[in-house]
């Protein structure tokens, strides 16, 4: 399969990849799981889903969020619900302005991002550690932020690599290393 055709068939089956909710739930399924222990699978059976697989699919822009379930959801992840709920409103109904039906500032996209951010921080902007500026403000900065920044689902790899390799972080891995790693990865 080329590249071309492999990037067809990414955006053909998680076509909602992209949007603030897709972004906004997976953060928060990320959350719960790093701060209260709560898996996909209990999060799904705490909210009746036969099969937590749904929520991955949700999670990853497989399927849209339900419009009637964003409450819920924001609840459990601990998400601001009006964000939460706007996000979702947007993704089902990309067509139509909900920014602007909800609009409570002056700049609609500011406010929009702001919101957005404070949904996936699960707190105020003010509320902002140092640290967690620092890293936003070298986010913002970053020409091509998704090549320096992981993923949630590129965490455990890095962690695993970290703690495997110490010297990961301050000295980076030397060639040998890097050889034994890439030929680890080819043999699979």
């Amino acid at each position: 399969m080329n590249v071309f055709s492999h990037t067809e068939t990414m955006e053909s089956d998680y076509p909602l990849a992209n949007t603030p909710a897709t972004r906004m739930l997976a953060e928060g399924l990320a959350r719960a799981k790093d701060e209260q222990g709560l898996s996909v699978r209990k999060i799904g059976k705490q909210m009746g889903y036969k099969t937590a697989v749904v929520l991955s699919h949700m999670a990853t822009g497989r399927v849209g969020i339900p419009i009637d379930r964003a409450r819920e959801l924001a609840s459990i992840l601990d998400l601001d619900e009006e964000s939460f709920l706007l996000a979702v409103l947007q993704q089902r109904h990309p067509d139509i302005e909900w920014s602007r039906l909800f609009q409570r500032g002056p700049s609609p996209d500011n406010h929009g991002l702001a919101m957005e951010l404070e949904a996936v921080l699960g707190a105020k902007l003010k509320d902002l550690t140092q640290e967690q500026r620092a890293v936003m403000r070298e986010v913002a900065g970053e020409r091509s932020p998704r090549r320096r920044w992981l993923s949630v689902h590129e965490l455990a790899t890095v962690t695993l690599l970290r703690e495997t390799f110490p010297q990961l972080t301050t000295d980076g891995l030397d060639q040998a290393d890097l050889e034994r790693i890439r030929s680890a990865i080819e043999e699979r």
